[in-house]
């Protein structure tokens, strides 16, 4: 994904990025509020379904507490969903810390110059 020299780099912005990997491998992707995705008012986020992969990404806002969505990639598991969580490199190290012993992996994402880029799967 090419980006403008303007465009501010979020959680958004990787999201969208990450939406479009999996549209070009399985031709089917959502990206939708996390907070519509759960039901759960006021999370900060966006969840991106590749239904194909029975993957769930949550893209979480650089203010939404972590450890909320432990218990949320739980149930989303229970569901029949594989669910990974991705967050700037950054908070890969709180990501760790608040979501250790929950099901689900981890994956950082960063800018470069003008593309996204993401890291390896990692488990809490």
């Amino acid at each position: 994904m090419v980006l403008t020299a303007l465009e501010t780099i979020t959680h958004q912005t990787a999201a969208t990025a990450a939406a479009s990997i999996h549209m070009h491998y399985e031709g089917e992707v959502v990206e939708t509020p996390l907070g519509s995705f759960t039901g759960i008012d006021g999370l900060d986020g966006v969840a991106v379904l590749a239904p194909h992969q029975g993957l769930v990404e949550f893209f979480p806002g650089d203010q939404q507490p972590l450890s909320n969505l432990g218990p949320i990639a739980a149930s989303v598991v229970a569901s029949g969903w594989r669910v990974a969580v991705l967050v700037s490199t950054g908070r890969m190290g709180d990501a760790h810390r608040s979501l250790r012993g929950f099901p689900l992996q981890l994956q950082s994402w960063w800018a470069d110059g003008d593309r996204i880029c993401f890291g390896g799967h990692e488990v809490p």
